[in-house]
């Protein structure tokens, strides 16, 4: 295979810009942009930022639903040379100004109603200016569309490759966030290897994102971008609209993840709509969270040949690895684990070595913690050097995810290492107990973790919420398992719950389940 050299995020909006100026880029529920209108309103933005004395490398945060003018702020940063800084608006305020006082901002930019309603509080001293997006009440601040017209039509010179362009922090699912330095020439690898995994993308396709365009969505619609076509944006998922407008027909490419793809199965359940191909959409890359078997096979029964996994990380943008449509099938390996439970195969252009407690390198099918290498690997953490040097080591990034490659190269995640639960010196991964609770008809998500317990040291602790109709008992749980796993596997407890905690990104959050169960305690393990 030829090695394809990635082409910088900002030079990929500037030949979009260029070379499909008069094709639809952008939409959303107020405007609709072409290539070339919203390059020159990416340049104003640039300039803008210039003017009011932004240098290349400043940090600046953006606090806003999707939206059109979410997407020429942060082409126009890129253009620039600043740092994106994607905040979630359900974080709560407390934890956004954690974020905040880490990523030493410039200026904020800070959707209207969230500000109305959350204040400016969590904004450090420093920020020089807010700026106020949504067509709202500035609120003694500058107007988005007052800021995008103080600046003027002209290229500023493009960043080099190895300069920031984003600093994403983790979601905290396995503790304090923490910023991650992804650079344009990092974008730009995800951009390469996700054209290569995905089927063609060109001018003709839409793309409707409601997942988080400051995550995993917005990674696809820089994908979008570089193949000409367009994206359309909804401030929020809401299943109703999104299984609307998937059965009207325009919509071609559908990112989600794997809550939302729960919640759209319940919405066309509901409509009674029977399994078979939804509208045009050929498409549905999904990524962010492990997806049940069960799950992901009645997906393929609505979205056929268009369901695609992808694998990645925070450390190390996807896709590592890719669970292409037609391995999408209930085939097992050696461990009796259906292929469509497996992240999918490596990318090209992308290592991946499984590696023991000593990081030395396992036989092939031997579980390990997943590392990998290449130019899709990020530049570290902002300023925790102690952190960058344990995670980012001899050149490869060790994700923290436990799996291991099956004797057809296909990779499979456990668990994340620090979710192992140790119950009676066994050490158990909980993913294993989850997928095989999930095969009980009326789970809708389930979430196991490890609870104090003076005799086994841990007691496996399932949470489960269910869906509607015939009720579950925690005896029929427990029975399941039984029959399905080795005794010291087999949960202790059942809890049902009406919802999992998640992350802004969809993520469930075990560590607030552990807190429930540890509270008081000194020790966490």
């Amino acid at each position: 295979m030829i090695r394809m050299n990635p082409v910088p995020l900002a030079h990929v909006y500037a030949r979009a810009h260029r070379d499909h100026a008069s094709r639809p880029a952008i939409r959303d529920g107020v405007r609709q942009l072409n290539y070339g209108e919203l390059g020159v309103r990416a340049r104003r933005v640039a300039r803008a930022f210039r003017s009011l004395g932004a240098k290349p490398g400043d940090r600046v945060v953006i606090l806003s639903p999707n939206s059109c003018e979410w997407a020429e702020a942060y082409q126009g940063l890129a253009l620039g040379g600043h740092v994106r800084v994607g905040l979630l608006p359900r974080l709560h305020p407390a934890e956004l100004a954690q974020i905040a006082a880490d990523a030493d901002p410039s200026f904020a930019l800070v959707d209207a109603a969230w500000l109305a309603e959350h204040g400016t509080a969590w904004i450090p001293p420093q920020v020089k200016e807010i700026i106020v997006l949504g067509g709202g009440e500035p609120h003694g601040r500058v107007a988005y569309e007052d800021f995008v017209a103080s600046g003027t039509d002209d290229e500023l010179p493009l960043p080099d490759a190895e300069d920031d362009a984003w600093l994403l922090y983790t979601s905290g699912s396995t503790g304090r966030p923490k910023g991650v330095r992804v650079t344009h020439l990092t974008v730009g690898a995800l951009i390469r290897n996700a054209r290569e995994a995905l089927p063609a993308l060109g001018p003709g396709d839409v793309a409707l994102h409601t997942a988080p365009i400051s995550h995993f969505s917005g990674g696809i619609a820089d994908v979008v971008t570089a193949s000409g076509g367009l994206n359309v944006y909804e401030r929020v998922f809401d299943a109703a609209r999104v299984a609307d407008a998937a059965q009207g027909g325009e919509i071609t490419v559908l990112p989600l993840v794997p809550t939302m793809i729960t919640m759209l199965l319940e919405e066309l359940a509901v409509r009674g709509k029977p399994a078979g191909h939804v509208g045009n959409i050929r498409v549905l890359p999904y990524a962010g969270s492990a997806i049940q078997p069960d799950r992901a096979a009645k997906a393929r029964a609505y979205f056929g040949e268009a369901m695609q996994q992808l694998y990645g990380a925070s450390e190390a943008q996807l896709p590592i690895a890719t669970l292409l449509p037609e391995d999408h099938v209930e085939i097992t390996n050696e461990r009796g684990l259906p292929r469509l439970a497996s992240a999918g195969k490596v990318t090209p252009h992308v290592e991946v070595e499984i590696v023991d407690a000593d990081r030395r390198p396992v036989a092939p099918g031997t579980s390990g913690e997943i590392r990998t290498r290449g130019d899709h690997v990020s530049a570290g953490y902002w300023r925790q050097p102690e952190a960058t040097a344990e995670t980012f080591a001899d050149g490869w990034a060790h994700t923290g995810d436990v799996g291991y490659l099956d004797e057809n190269g296909f990779l499979f995640l456990l668990d994340r290492r620090k979710d192992m639960i140790i119950t009676g010196g066994f050490n158990v991964y909980p993913r294993e107990i989850e997928n095989v609770i999930s095969e009980l008809q009326g789970v809708r998500e389930v979430a196991v973790v490890g609870a104090p317990d003076d005799r086994w040291g841990e007691a496996i602790t399932a949470f489960v919420s269910t869906e509607p109709g015939p009720s579950l008992s925690p005896e029929g749980v427990l029975a399941h398992c039984r029959a399905h796993l080795g005794g010291y596997k087999v949960p202790k407890r059942v809890v049902f719950v009406d919802e999992l905690p998640k992350t802004g990104t969809g993520k469930i959050q075990k560590q607030l389940l552990r807190e429930k169960l540890w509270n008081g305690l000194q020790r966490r393990v």
